[in-house]
């Protein structure tokens, strides 16, 4: 939510807290354990608005942005999703307490960054939301249509918070004329890496013209796909990326390397699931 506050506040937007649960249904997961109070729950639940209700507020006048408060008992995954229309981005966290919360909070992150027309951003707890202030965005390019669509969000919140872009495209395992490249310098290797750069260039190209006050910096970086942008993702404020891309199994609404960057990254990942033409709401 502060992160969330950090960012309208750069762009000079209205900030939508959800707070949205479903007691009964919780009461009905822990029924193993035992016979549930859920007349406790239902009051427990009640506390826990009132308190999401007094920290927006506060962090709204702290922050100086205008603050909206949205409780609903409904999914949490629904009453996000009732959102996306409206907004430039959705936040969420991982969960990472109870194991009957994780599993409800991590559901709801995942099912939010696959669905959403949308960006979504997705920040895990280690992430130090307060430490950001670097003023470069990430973001993953590997020529997909989904990457593209990353590319130009990326662009779009970089102009709109005076930040710089960072585009990265990886590469590992790759084979020219029959043979796996693995010898640096080789006219193999150099051909690999001028074809990675001229994806970028060609990604870029409209984008350049377009977005011509954001400074952009193309990165070619060669290792496996997860490793290599966490390591990128060091120094970043954001990182933004197709919710699939060449590299994940296709047909998956949300790829395996963009769940587990979300999950992992110390930093936000913002995950874009489709092309979009979308206003900065």
């Amino acid at each position: 939510m502060r992160w969330a506050a950090g960012l309208a506040q750069r762009l000079g937007r209205e900030l939508v807290v959800v707070h949205a649960s479903e007691p009964e249904a919780l009461a009905a997961r822990a029924a193993g354990a035992g016979a549930p109070d859920v007349t406790a729950l239902l009051e427990a639940e009640e506390e826990r608005a009132d308190q999401v209700r007094e920290e927006a507020a506060r962090l709204g006048e702290s922050v100086g942005v205008p603050v909206r408060l949205d409780v609903q008992r409904a999914s949490p995954l629904r009453a996000l999703l009732e959102h996306e229309d409206e907004a430039c981005a959705i936040v969420v966290g991982t969960g990472r307490k109870g194991v009957l919360e994780e599993f409800v909070l991590g559901t709801t992150s995942i099912g939010v960054a696959a669905h959403a027309t949308c960006p979504v951003v997705v920040i895990n707890p280690e992430v130090d939301v307060d430490g950001l202030d670097h003023g470069v965005i990430g973001v993953a390019v590997d020529g997909s249509a989904d990457s593209r669509a990353a590319a130009r969000v990326a662009m779009d919140y970089a102009g709109g918070t005076g930040s710089r872009v960072v585009a990265i495209t990886t590469w590992y395992l790759e084979v020219v004329d029959g043979y796996v490249v693995t010898e640096p310098d080789s006219p193999e290797w150099r051909r690999v890496e001028e074809d990675r750069m001229a994806m970028l260039e060609d990604t870029f190209a409209g984008l350049r013209r377009s977005h011509a006050h954001v400074p952009l910096e193309l990165s070619v970086r060669r290792g496996p796909v997860l490793s290599t942008l966490l390591e990128a993702s060091e120094g970043l404020d954001l990182m933004v990326m197709g919710s699939r891309g060449m590299g994940s199994v296709r047909g998956r609404l949300l790829g395996s390397v963009s769940q587990r960057l979300m999950r992992t990254a110390q930093v936000p990942v913002m995950v874009v699931t489709r092309p979009q033409d979308r206003r900065q709401g």
